[in-house]
């Protein structure tokens, strides 16, 4: 018995009214919620499985899982998306796929999501052999103040733990490139035009780059979850 829509005859237009709005908000969320059961339903029938990963955490573990995917004949049922962490966690929201491994600052709390943390990785500063601090065994990050970044760019967790540690430190630290390309920032790591700001399980021998790790008695680390939506029910090949 609530008046939703009031029409202004002497301006002829339609006025929403407070119950109405009210309604208009509750109503987008029903209208997100049908969307997602359509979409859950028809993925349940194709079959397949959506997987999120971020790069960086995939080049370091899905050389591994695929073996198991191999052995388990699952390797054809598994469609991997890349993505930085807050692309997928997104994704897994609007329910374009259906588990994600999302890396995190801080321990991953949503009620719309199950969360199981899986590691606890510690981020580094990254330079090249030939850079002044190449030998050196940790490093605080308030000694960094002269210092030029290249970072990754705000798809992926890493630049809210920087500036968490820049805070933390009292300084404004340089960022002379930021970028989605994990490749393109090492190349400019070994050519000494900045230094990096990079989760540990990104640097690899063959990379020929010296990770130190840092000395702040506070500092983010590098959480790596698995996450799925609470409300979706797992199927043989989630399980």
């Amino acid at each position: 018995d609530a008046v939703l829509i009031t029409r202004d005859r002497s301006h002829h237009e339609l006025v929403i009214t407070p119950a109405g709005k009210q309604l208009f908000i509750h109503a987008q969320s029903i209208l997100q919620e049908i969307k997602m059961a359509k979409a859950e339903i028809t993925q349940l029938q194709k079959k397949k499985l959506r997987f999120g990963m971020p790069p960086i955490i995939g080049n370091e573990y899905f050389p591994k899982l695929s073996s198991y995917f191999i052995k388990s004949q699952l390797m054809d049922q598994i469609e991997i998306t890349d993505g930085g962490s807050r692309d997928l966690y997104g994704m897994i929201h609007q329910g374009r796929i259906d588990l994600a491994i999302l890396g995190s600052t801080q321990p991953i709390i949503d009620q719309k999501l199950e969360i199981e943390l899986l590691l606890d990785k510690r981020f580094m500063i990254v330079v090249a052999p030939t850079h002044p601090f190449a030998d050196r065994q940790t490093i605080s990050f308030s000694d960094l103040t002269a210092e030029q970044f290249v970072l990754l760019n705000e798809h992926y967790v890493h630049p809210a733990a920087f500036k968490k540690l820049a805070k933390q430190a009292h300084i404004e630290p340089k960022v002379v490139y930021q970028s989605n390309d994990l490749a393109i920032l090492k190349s400019m790591i070994r050519e000494n035009i900045g230094i990096g700001f990079l989760t540990e399980i990104a640097i690899h021998p063959e990379d020929h780059l010296v990770s130190i790790p840092l000395s702040d008695q506070l500092q983010p680390h590098f959480l790596i979850s698995l996450a799925k939506r609470t409300q979706q029910i797992p199927t043989p090949l989630q399980e």
